[in-house]
C-alpha cells in the first residue's frame, strides 16, 4: 500500500543550480520494497548524462516527463534502494534519478585522489631518472659510492638518497628489501632491476622504461645507459616504497 511522504524544499546554492526548471509539488509516493538509506548519502550528484527523472525511486513507477541535463550539479534530499537492488537519489521536490546516471561527489574526489597519486608518482619516477642521468660518463670503480666514482650498488644507492632522500641500503642484497618486488615485465621507470637470485644478486640498475636502464656496469666502464636484452637479462624488479 502506498504512503504519502512529507517532503520539503531543497535550497540550491549556485554550485548545485537546477538545469531543468518548473519541477512541481505533487505528492511523493515510494515503491512498497524501497529501503530509504541514511547514512552516507551524498550531498550533491551531477548528471553524467541526460537521465529521466521518476516519480518514485523505481524503473517500476511513472516517469515525471521530464530530465535532467549532462554535467549538472544536484543537491540531494535523499537516498533508496529499490527492491532491485539499484540506488536512487531524490533531487530537486519530486524526483528521483538513477545513481547509474549520476555521479556522487564522493566518486569524483577518488577520481581526484587517484589522478593526484598517479602524477606523484610519475614525478617521483622523472626526479630519479633526471637525478641518474646526471652521473652519465662517472667511471666505474669497484666499492665507489660517489661521484667520483661508482660500483653498481653504489650508483643507485646514491642517486636515490640525492633525488629522493632515501636510504636504500649500500649494496645489491640490501636493496632488494628496498620496496616491493614485481617481475621485469612489471618494471615502472624509476624501478631497481636486479640481476641474480634473491639473496644473492650481483647486479642492480635503475630502469628507465622502454626496456632501458642505467647503470654502472663494469670496471673500465662508465655510467651509461644500456638496452635490456635477452643475453643480459634482468631477474626481477623492485618498487621501491
Amino acid at each position: 500500500m502506498n504512503t504519502k511522504i512529507k517532503k520539503s524544499l531543497i535550497s540550491f546554492t549556485a554550485a548545485a543550480s537546477l538545469a531543468v526548471t518548473g519541477l512541481g509539488m505533487t505528492g511523493l509516493t515510494t515503491h512498497a520494497a524501497t529501503q530509504i538509506i541514511t547514512e552516507n548519502v551524498p550531498s550533491v550528484v551531477t548528471a553524467n548524462k541526460t537521465a529521466m527523472l521518476y516519480k518514485t525511486p523505481s524503473k517500476d513507477g511513472d516517469t515525471t516527463g521530464r530530465a535532467i541535463a549532462a554535467n549538472t550539479p544536484w543537491a540531494v534530499g535523499k537516498e533508496a534502494m529499490d527492491d532491485q537492488g539499484n540506488i536512487w537519489y531524490f533531487i530537486g521536490t519530486d524526483a528521483w534519478v538513477q545513481a547509474s546516471d549520476v555521479t556522487t561527489n564522493t566518486e569524483s574526489q577518488a577520481t581526484d585522489d587517484s589522478a593526484t597519486q598517479a602524477a606523484t608518482t610519475e614525478s617521483t619516477s622523472d626526479t630519479v631518472i633526471s637525478t641518474a642521468k646526471k652521473y652519465i660518463g662517472t667511471p666505474y670503480v669497484w666499492g665507489g659510492k660517489t661521484p667520483s666514482g661508482f660500483d653498481c650498488s653504489g650508483f643507485t644507492s646514491y642517486i636515490y638518497n640525492e633525488a629522493l632522500g632515501k636510504n636504500i641500503g649500500s649494496y645489491t642484497v640490501a636493496q632488494e628489501g628496498a620496496g616491493q618486488q614485481e617481475s621485469v615485465s612489471e618494471a615502472q621507470a624509476g624501478d631497481l632491476l636486479f640481476w641474480g637470485s634473491k639473496g644473492s644478486t650481483y647486479h642492480v640498475a635503475i630502469y628507465l622504461g622502454n626496456n632501458q636502464y642505467i647503470a654502472a656496469p663494469k670496471p673500465g666502464d662508465t655510467v651509461s645507459v644500456a638496452t635490456i636484452s635477452g643475453y643480459f637479462m634482468p631477474s626481477f624488479a623492485v618498487h621501491v616504497n
